[in-house]
């Protein structure tokens, strides 16, 4: 409790700049950042804290735009997510992510005066986690001469997405040798990620340099080369070195954004629906996962007339208790004949949303006997564990060891890497992926067909059982699940259910804030006049060009 009660404090009168604000007006008006000194340790617990959450809630669990974009989630009933209409329409998240790249390289500037290197390295990998998330879902980006206002720099010029990234990659190196250099202590008590562990720093630094890397390889002169060598390097091989931290009960702040303090059970949460994609694909694998993410459905569809009222108690892995009745698919009703078309899921507990539902959105799966209109008794919702405000197996993370096994077999399969085993980084990662869940996994699981590594099989082959794998291993990761899909289109989800009519097709990035085009007019102009399409979802930007 004294430590929330310091970050707050510090969050409050420390860095005053980081509220969400319109970020050129903010600089107009205030014509500096605000800063004013602390020490080292409370930046550090602040500065890990706030990115990490800022990062986690992007990716879908407060801001689901991205996380229904990739087909983790559907809105039922709020529904303009489910077509990708949000993508059409300027999106000002982007100051989230600038609001706290200004506390970071304010913790940056103080702790390089004080000359210590094990911090500034640490700060250095956040900043660049935080930019290189901003040019992923927009393209150009003001990175040399944004958030400088300080400086006199009002009216930033857009760097180009070629420029960024050596940039990022560089950034990356030089946080590596930071942390390689220090010799001050970090403290055990304010690190809230790795506990004092400078070790597991490096490991962080050179993970997401290879997840950069891995990105803009066809784009990058000597990209093959350099993965190689990342790849020697100290990497986060196991869930105890996973860059993650929990949530906390008692303080809004610090809670799951899914949790019932941000979202209550019967409103928003119940909105928001696992896809059919999701349920369909854990129930092909066979994957305990299903039942640790998925709720049993309420009122599950049979063509026995026997069945109909019986009651099926559920307990899941987590010890959550559900009562399911079964109800029997009557066409003689008519309110449910009306909708009998849309059943596509009965004789199961376990039920998904149909992508890319609009119109019809509170029919899925015929659903006709709902109280109002956040209910829908015939699709699950999520479980009851990610309703809860805090949980051990519910974290705000940057990267884990699932996905740099995911990152090393893609690599191996396209010949990036030499001497590594592509099929046993495949399973291992699988494996992990599983454990941060509580999963134990299952024997006999790789004898499945849709989980088995085509070892003699063609590269793409491959490469898809690895990506529909790293696919799940970024549930509710929504930034890297969305950046992945778009880089490589697996897996292949984007003309799932209603989306095959090729009505909406699937948008590439997300479009720049207005306020970018009414405050810094020419060099937004500048910026979009090097994109393809101009400022819309469907221009490419270099990163997949």
């Amino acid at each position: 409790m004294k430590k929330q009660i310091s970050l707050l404090l510090l969050s409050l009168f420390i860095f005053t700049a980081c509220e969400k604000q319109l970020l050129r007006k903010d600089e107009i008006l205030q014509k500096r950042d605000a800063l004013e000194s602390a020490t080292p340790s409370l930046l550090l617990s602040s500065v890990i804290q706030k990115s990490t959450f800022v990062y986690q809630a992007e990716g879908g669990a407060s801001n689901k735009m991205l996380a229904t974009a990739v087909q983790f989630m559907q809105g039922n009933r709020n529904s303009d997510d489910n077509i990708y209409k949000n993508f059409s329409k300027p999106n000002s998240e982007l100051y989230n992510l600038t609001a706290q790249i200004k506390l970071v390289q304010a913790a940056i500037n103080d702790v390089h005066k004080k000359g210590l290197k094990n911090y500034e390295g640490i700060f250095v990998v956040f900043k660049t986690l935080l930019w290189s998330t901003a040019t992923d879902l927009y393209g150009d980006m003001y990175y040399s001469e944004g958030l400088r206002g300080q400086d006199g720099i009002l009216f930033p010029k857009f760097d180009e997405q070629k420029d960024i990234y050596p940039a990022l990659i560089q950034d990356l190196k030089d946080a590596t040798q930071l942390l390689t250099d220090g010799t001050e202590e970090i403290d055990q008590t304010y690190d809230i990620m790795y506990g004092g562990d400078k070790s597991k720093w490096i490991k962080l630094s050179n993970s997401l340099r290879l997840r950069l890397l891995m990105r803009s390889v066809k784009s990058l002169p000597n990209g093959a080369s350099e993965i190689a060598a990342v790849a020697a390097l100290p990497l986060i091989t196991a869930n105890s070195e996973n860059a993650a931290i929990e949530y906390k009960t008692g303080d809004v702040t610090y809670s799951w954004p899914m949790g019932s303090s941000n979202m209550p059970f019967q409103q928003n949460y119940l909105i928001m629906r696992p896809s059919k994609t999701l349920v369909d694909t854990l129930k092909i694998l066979n994957d305990s996962r299903l039942h640790v993410w998925v709720a049993p459905l309420e009122k599950p569809w049979t063509n026995n007339p026997s069945n109909n009222g019986v009651e099926v108690n559920t307990t899941d892995p987590n010890g959550f208790s559900y009562t399911s009745t079964w109800e029997y698919i009557d066409r003689s009703n008519p309110l449910l004949n009306n909708v009998a078309y849309a059943i596509q899921d009965s004789l199961t507990l376990y039920a998904g949303y149909e992508v890319g539902m609009y119109a019809e959105v509170l029919y899925a799966n015929g659903s006709y006997d709902f109280p109002d209109t956040k209910w829908n008794y015939k699709v699950s919702t999520f479980s009851k564990l990610l309703n809860q405000n805090a949980h051990p197996l519910i974290k705000a993370t940057v990267i884990q060891a699932d996905e740099v096994h995911f990152l090393l077999a893609e690599a191996a399969v396209k010949g990036y890497v030499s001497g590594v085993d592509a099929e046993a980084l495949y399973k291992r990662g699988v494996e992990l992926a599983m454990n941060r869940w509580g999963q134990s996994l299952p024997g006999g699981y790789f004898n499945n067909a849709a989980a088995k590594f085509p070892a003699s099989g063609t590269n793409e082959e491959k490469l898809a059982k690895i990506g529909l794998q790293k696919w799940l291993g970024l549930f509710m990761m929504g930034v890297e699940a969305y950046s992945d899909l778009r880089r490589t289109g697996i897996p292949a989800i984007q003309h799932n259910g209603k989306l095959a009519n090729g009505l909406n097709a699937f948008p590439l990035r997300l479009r720049y804030p207005e306020s970018e085009s009414a405050n810094n007019a020419q060099n937004y102009s500048s910026a979009v006049s090097k994109l393809d399409k101009g400022d819309n979802e469907y221009s490419k930007m270099w990163l997949i060009k």
